[in-house]
């Protein structure tokens, strides 16, 4: 198997993992904010601007993305 050229792996692979972690880290309290907004306004019978659903749609939304962007700082920090 021939190897990955230098200039092909940085367009593949990002640049900055860290950037990715932080980004892990920003989805993943932003899913935490949209859980509880969600939580807090089904448990008052009110629309916090959304229903109740969606909110916690958008929850599970940003921990997915999060996820996303956790393996993709790993893997990116394993190439290097």
């Amino acid at each position: 198997m021939s190897e990955i050229p230098d200039d092909v792996k940085k367009k593949l692979f990002e640049a900055n993992p860290m950037l990715c972690c932080r980004m892990n880290d920003a989805m993943t309290y932003l899913g935490v904010a949209f859980l509880l907004i969600g939580i807090i306004s089904d448990a008052i019978n009110r629309t916090l601007f959304l229903e109740p659903t969606n909110w916690l749609i958008m929850a599970v939304i940003f921990f997915i993305l999060g996820i996303f962007a956790w393996f993709r700082g790993y893997f990116s920090a394993k190439e290097k």
